[in-house]
């Protein structure tokens, strides 16, 4: 079984936040299971943005949904985990956020998912991010034409 999940490419001028994670060394997106609270993936989206990066609604504005859910397998580390049992793998629907100002990013106020974030150019995103995640996120850039 595939847990649902949602994820974001937060834009910042022309370039995208980049979240160092905590728990596994590795760059990615906002993203997270899609709760039962959560009235929709909408919802699931503005949520996560808030807890993992300590935003405020009024700091961000959702400018694209993707056309289609994209799925991707859990390395065996990850399979191990308690709050995954039961799933394979996840099922994403991704969106593209825009923040106005990347100052308005507080960590501090945040679950502690990530240690930093940073700012990339969508090359540079692609060449450091998680390897067991990379085609679907691959795959939304392409959707969205910022990638061949």
């Amino acid at each position: 079984m595939f847990r649902q999940n949602v994820a974001a490419l937060i834009k910042y001028n022309d370039k995208y936040v980049a979240c160092f994670r905590s728990d596994h060394s590795t760059w990615q997106n906002v993203q997270g299971g899609i709760e039962e609270s959560d009235k929709s993936p909408l919802h699931a989206i503005i949520r996560e943005t808030k807890e993992e990066l300590g935003l405020e609604e009024d700091d961000f504005k959702i400018i694209y949904k993707s056309k289609y859910w994209r799925r991707y397998f859990f390395p065996k580390e990850i399979l191990k985990k308690a709050r995954f049992k039961g799933n394979i793998g996840q099922e994403q629907l991704w969106f593209l956020i825009e923040i106005k100002n990347f100052n308005a990013i507080r960590l501090e106020k945040s679950v502690g998912e990530f240690q930093k974030v940073d700012l990339f150019t969508i090359e540079r995103f692609l060449e450091t991010y998680s390897k067991w995640k990379k085609p679907g996120f691959y795959d939304f850039c392409r959707e969205l034409e910022l990638v061949k």
